[in-house]
């Protein structure tokens, strides 16, 4: 299992959200390329850059703060926000981005969706919030089985899926386990888990689930999970 560690960005800045609402927002560093730079020199490899503004606008913002980013990862890195056009999926993949998030195009138009057989290194982000998909950073619910999602991203050649439990993201609460039992029942596309780490103890439950990658964003920012131990359940 992979250990992703988050960054997300507005304005510039080094943030975590609540539940992806961006009125209550936590600014954690004012200069993020240092940021990643210091939890590099503590061992961690693999990170997820989620460009917040990006995502709340249609239009990538944070692009020069992410590509500087790429430079001090040493590993895999993935990106997300604001990611609407094929053009943002060659630039980035261009940059040395290895994975490349999409959400709300993709599953909001079905000409993008099956243009992005095209590509190896899609990661599609599905956000379910109350069992439904949400797009437009989590704003809007669509009204799409996730099912079918799934299969369409089985048969267009995704990488992997990024499975977010909306409520959990942001509250240190604990993943949601079943939830990623039954995305395991409906596809075998690699999952990545995001949302609810809190404890280094979920860290261990989420890498003997099976997922391909799991997400640590607030809790290491808190101090609650240290770099150096949750990389020692990395691959």
């Amino acid at each position: 299992m992979k250990t992703l560690f988050a960054m997300d960005l507005i304005d510039g800045e080094c943030v975590r959200l609540v539940k992806g609402d961006f009125s209550k927002v936590t600014v954690y560093s004012k200069n993020p390329v240092d940021k990643i730079e210091e939890l590099v020199q503590r061992g961690a490899r693999d990170f997820h850059i989620i460009d917040l503004d990006g995502a709340r606008t249609g239009n990538r913002v944070n692009t020069e703060i992410i590509l500087k980013i790429r430079e001090k990862v040493p590993g895999y890195m993935e990106v997300g926000g604001g990611i609407r056009r094929e053009e943002d999926i060659r630039d980035y993949t261009s940059a040395g981005i290895n994975g490349i998030i999409v959400g709300t195009q993709a599953l909001e138009d079905a000409l993008f969706f099956a243009n992005l057989a095209t590509y190896n290194n899609i990661v599609l982000g599905l956000d379910v919030l109350d069992g439904k998909p949400m797009v437009r950073g989590w704003k809007s619910a669509i009204n799409r089985d996730v099912q079918e999602i799934l299969n369409e991203a089985k048969q267009v050649g995704i990488m992997a899926i990024l499975c977010t439990n909306v409520a959990k993201d942001g509250m240190l609460a604990g993943p949601d386990y079943d939830g990623m039992k039954k995305m395991m029942q409906l596809t075998d596309i690699p999952l990545i888990a995001s949302g609810g780490v809190t404890h280094i103890d979920n860290v261990k439950k989420l890498r003997d689930l099976g997922v391909w990658a799991s997400i640590l964003g607030k809790a290491v920012y808190e101090g609650l999970i240290k770099v150096e131990e949750a990389i020692q359940y990395a691959d």
